[in-house]
């Protein structure tokens, strides 16, 4: 199945397969002076009508009300329920990451529709482990990342189990029941900027992030495919459950934000197409840029920390000249 129209065509470009209305847009909210109207806006289309907060947010609440050990059983550390919490993260990684693969990369069921490079993954290349992009991504994403998702999980767990995080419902807090999934996405953002623009200092990108970067074409396992020491980081803010007060299906959204969500981020297309004409958005141009040109786009678009640091790529030649001129400055000093 191809979908041919002319907003695909008028996304090509020289540089792109296919990119999206440029300047690529960031969240409103911190606008000034404030815009309230595309603020509303901005939230409406993230969780209306299907979209991936709302699959996650739904996902959470199976997963607490029937995929999760009783509390009771995870006051201490166990063999059996911290195995269940692996198989189960290992499950919905390769469900996510390979489903999406098999789709868009095998059997190719859009064609390069809404793809952002025209390039594909990497094979035969000795910088990968047995010199393959697709394996070298598969082998990091789980044996690494669901394990280090898993540690942070089973510690989550037990403090909850324990009463050492304080825990709340919707009964007894309405209000912040709700608010906190509509914050969730902002403090991802932060927390992501920040390590991320840490990783990119010469020292750490060598040692560390560099194996993420590794994939220049992405594909949906190369969003979680990471060094060990970049997993402890990412999956870490998780521990900020520790101090919030939550409930346990915000814990586990959020575990799926920051795990599952990286192989739709990294799908290196703009949208699933599922059928004639439903599309679900998947992609991020955002985060494409960061990496065609690595020194911009640190952070995602829930926030406007780049635009406030100066790191932001908009998707226009201009930016790509202040991006390399950036990169060298950055590197000259290393």
């Amino acid at each position: 199945m191809t979908v041919q129209n002319d907003p695909l065509k008028a996304g090509s470009s020289r540089e792109w397969n296919w990119h999206p209305d440029l300047p690529v847009a960031v969240t409103p909210a911190f606008s000034w002076p404030p815009r309230p109207v595309e603020t509303v806006r901005w939230f409406v289309n993230n969780w209306l009508p299907v979209t991936e907060y709302v699959l996650y947010t739904l996902m959470a609440f199976a997963t607490w009300a029937w995929l999760t050990p009783d509390l009771s059983e995870m006051s201490s550390l166990g063999f059996g329920w911290v195995l269940s919490l692996w198989l189960r993260n290992l499950l919905l990684m390769t469900l996510f990451a390979q489903g999406l693969h098999v789709w868009l990369y095998g059997w190719k069921q859009q064609g390069d529709d809404y793809k952002y490079d025209r390039r594909g993954l990497a094979r035969n290349h000795r910088i990968f482990l047995f010199n393959d992009q697709y394996w070298d991504n598969v082998f990091y994403a789980l044996v690494s990342g669901v394990t280090i998702w898993t540690a942070f999980d089973a510690l989550i767990w037990m403090a909850y189990a324990n009463g050492w995080a304080p825990m709340i419902t919707f009964d007894s807090n309405p209000i912040w029941f709700v608010a906190l999934f509509l914050l969730m996405p902002l403090i991802q953002s932060f927390h992501f900027y920040w390590l991320h623009r840490a990783l990119h200092i010469p020292f750490f990108y060598k040692h560390v992030h560099s194996v993420h970067h590794r994939s220049v074409s992405i594909a949906p396992w190369s969003g979680f495919s990471m060094h060990p020491v970049e997993h402890v980081g990412y999956m870490g803010l998780l521990l900020m459950f520790l101090v919030v007060p939550a409930h346990p299906v915000h814990f586990v959204f959020m575990g799926y934000w920051l795990a599952l969500a990286t192989a739709t981020s990294h799908a290196g297309f703009e949208n699933l197409v599922l059928g004639e004409k439903a599309k679900l958005k998947i992609g991020s141009f955002h985060h494409q840029l960061h990496h065609r040109y690595f020194e911009c786009n640190y952070g995602n678009p829930e926030m406007s920390w780049d635009n406030w640091f100066g790191s932001y790529h908009d998707g226009s030649p201009e930016a790509t000249i202040e991006t390399r001129k950036r990169k060298d400055r950055m590197y000259s000093k290393s």
